[in-house]
């Protein structure tokens, strides 16, 4: 099975370096040489016997490796010819200066060694063998040929014994650079695995829909995926190049880190980063990082649960509501009807009779509230489809005018106008009902015009659609603001004070949201946000 391409070219790099190292130290013999040669008491050691043998090959020896120190300072690629005629120059140059200096004896013979175990190390396979056999094959010959033109008694045991330490050398050398090659075919391979683990692992963080933050015990961002840039400002990072990116977590998220770090133990409370982003739960740990301790924090969309806690709600409003029908309701009927038959009694003067319609009327009053209450326990699951938003609101307008003893105006702005939302229609229609019976009548009181703007449209920053609907009344006192959406909560005294909240309930069940918008130029603004079309194809 053939390597792969980045592994062979790594392992160039390093047998270029290492065979850079080994030419080094040629110069620098060769050079050792020529310097020792030049003195007179190195004259005494090397070169004896074939002086001009000896500074000849040595001179050659030298530029040869000089020549090829130049050649390697460029990043031209080198072959394997090349290592191997280098090896073999070595072993021919080192051979002759054994010679002169008087052959095997002289001990010239055991820098071969470095040759054929620098050869072993570059050339992988067979070649250590074949250094090392041409080595002993110029030993025991040099010493063959001295016998020949010397009449000296060849030494050809120590030659043997040099072969041999050749031979020894060029296996093991070998078997040393083989389980190097395995270490390191294994290191690059697991470094690989590890490679394709940890951008498999980065692929999955960035499609999980939990949105994942690492940071500092001081609240700076090291990663953060697209979920969580989601969660936090309703913007897709991939999709758009000008997303924002947090290098800080925001003000909110560093407030829960910091109670997180006074009391591990404690549940943080959901937030907001914005009106237009989602409630946000957000749960931290801490792990061990290049030694210092970061924080691993997980965010969630608290919408579902949110969602599954109204359902609980309902299910026990359910069982709240089977009593008050027949706790409440026929005992209220009772007391109504008897009032009723008061009021037709001759003999009542005007202050009692007055008393009659007031228990009528407070009468009617709790039955509202229960009829209330009676459909939102038995609300139906929402169905979100899709609707084309400017078409449906003028169908409203013009449905609630038929059904409504006062009609309005209603005055439609959309833009797009092929801008399309997700909504149960139904339940849309009940949810507009009741702010718009609200918002007409607070216009007609406070201006004598009854009045009501629907504004659409997508807001560029995160690409959530959004209706807004505004009236010409006196806007909502601060005071009033905090209990706004919560149940029974009304500042008339005909109110049940639970239009907003069911409009709340039934936005909330549609994965959309229903707050309440300061309006600058007066009025009361109620903005509708819708889910994100991203969301809903998710």
């Amino acid at each position: 099975m053939s390597k792969p391409h980045n592994q062979n070219s790594q392992r160039q790099q390093q047998d270029r370096r290492l065979f850079r190292i080994f030419n080094y130290y040629r110069v620098l013999l060769s050079l050792t040489l020529l310097f020792t040669y030049s003195n007179e008491v190195g004259k005494v050691f090397i070169g004896l016997e074939y002086p001009l043998l000896f500074i000849a090959t040595t001179l050659v020896y030298t530029a040869i490796n000089i020549a090829l120190a130049l050649v390697l300072l460029s990043d031209q690629a080198l072959q394997p010819q090349q290592i191997a005629l280098n090896i073999f120059i070595d072993i021919l140059a080192l051979s002759l200066l054994t010679y002169a200096n008087g052959g095997v004896g002289s001990g010239f013979g055991i820098l071969i060694i470095l040759s054929i175990a620098a050869g072993s190390i570059l050339m992988r396979g067979r070649h250590a063998v074949l250094f090392a056999a041409i080595s002993s094959i110029a030993m025991l010959a040099l010493e063959g040929y001295r016998a020949t033109t010397d009449a000296l008694a060849p030494n050809y045991f120590q030659a043997g014994v040099l072969g041999m330490v050749f031979f020894a050398t060029a296996l093991f050398v070998k078997r040393i650079s083989l389980r190097i090659d395995a270490s390191e075919d294994l290191a690059t391979q697991r470094a690989s695995d590890i490679a394709h683990l940890e951008k498999l692992n980065r692929l999955i963080i960035q499609r999980m829909r939990t949105g994942i933050i690492v940071c500092n015990q001081d609240g700076d961002v090291h990663m953060m995926n697209e979920a969580a840039v989601f969660l936090l400002s309703q913007q897709h990072q991939g999709d758009d190049p000008t997303a924002t990116e947090f290098n800080q977590l925001p003000a909110p998220l560093m407030q829960r880190l910091i109670e997180w770090r006074q009391n591990p133990q404690r549940r943080t409370s959901p937030f907001q980063t914005s009106p237009e982003t989602p409630p946000i739960q957000a749960n931290f740990t801490a792990f061990m990082q290049d030694g210092s301790t970061d924080v691993l924090i997980f965010l969630e969309d608290n919408t579902k649960a949110i969602q599954q806690a109204q359902q609980l709600k309902l299910a026990s409003l359910g069982q709240l509501t089977a009593s008050i029908a027949h706790e409440i309701r026929n005992p209220l009927g009772a007391i109504s009807h008897a009032a009723q038959l008061l009021d037709e009694s001759e003999n009542l003067d005007e202050a009692d009779r007055r008393l009659t319609h007031i228990v009528q009327a407070h009468s009617r009053r709790m039955n509202s509230t229960i009829e209330n209450i009676l459909e939102l326990s038995r609300r139906r699951p929402s169905s979100p489809e899709p609707i084309q938003l400017a078409p449906w609101l003028k169908a409203f307008a013009t449905s609630f005018n038929e059904d409504q003893r006062n009609a309005g105006e209603f005055i439609i702005q959309v833009s797009p106008t092929d801008m399309e939302v997700h909504f149960d229609p139904s339940q849309l229609e009940q949810v507009l009902t009741n702010l718009s019976r609200n918002g007409l009548l607070y216009s007609q009181t406070n201006t004598g015009r009854a009045v009501l703007y629907f504004n659409a449209g997508i807001r560029a920053d995160n690409e959530l659609p959004y209706l807004d609907i505004i009236d010409e009344g006196p806007g909502i006192a601060s005071e009033a603001l905090p209990h706004l959406f919560e149940p029974f909560y009304t500042t008339e005294r005909s109110g049940t004070g639970l239009g907003l909240y069911i409009s709340r309930e039934l936005c909330q069940a549609n994965n959309a949201r229903l707050d309440h918008i300061a309006n600058q130029t007066g009025g009361c603004c109620f903005r509708i946000i819708f889910p994100h079309p991203k969301q809903i194809t998710a």
